[in-house]
């Protein structure tokens, strides 16, 4: 009886949490924890050599209303030397529009990163299919792949 009583509290505590999640405990926007679901972050390297991060949000996921004509992404990034310049790859094909942005801009509010010393892009592609495989490479570094997969 005393076995069952203490498997049956530990059950209930369990259960009495899983309808909850991590988002629950802070205070953000639906926007903000849909983009945060959207998220994905890599350095910039090529072998053990680091020269930088990027983080991505998949905006058609965040904003699918506005953003249906394509694949878009608000692309963060930090590189050491700031003359290397950035390329963008959708699934081995370029961008169609690459537009850098001050640090504080419209998409600010879903990263909350917006310190001068990165820099920030919105980036349009041609529509894909459901995989989508995002690279950022500058000379022979590059980010490790960065998958997203579209929610149909």
């Amino acid at each position: 009886m005393k076995k069952t009583t203490i498997i049956l509290a530990i059950s209930l505590a369990f259960f009495g949490c899983s309808s909850r999640n991590a988002f629950d405990y802070f205070s953000i926007t639906p926007k903000q924890e849909l983009s945060e679901n959207n998220i994905q972050s890599s350095k910039i390297k090529k072998g053990t050599t680091t020269i930088g991060t990027v983080s991505v949000v998949y905006l058609n996921e965040v904003y699918p209303k506005k953003y249906k004509d394509g694949e878009y992404f608000y692309i963060y990034t930090y590189v050491k030397d700031k003359r290397d310049k950035l390329r963008f790859e959708l699934n081995e094909l370029e961008p169609i529009t690459v537009k850098e942005l001050n640090s504080t801009n419209e998409f600010t509010h879903l990263s909350l990163s917006h310190v001068d010393w990165q820099k920030y892009y919105l980036v349009g592609f041609k529509e894909q299919g459901d995989m989508l495989k995002l690279l950022i490479k500058t000379g022979e570094f590059s980010s490790e792949p960065l998958l997203f997969e579209k929610d149909e």
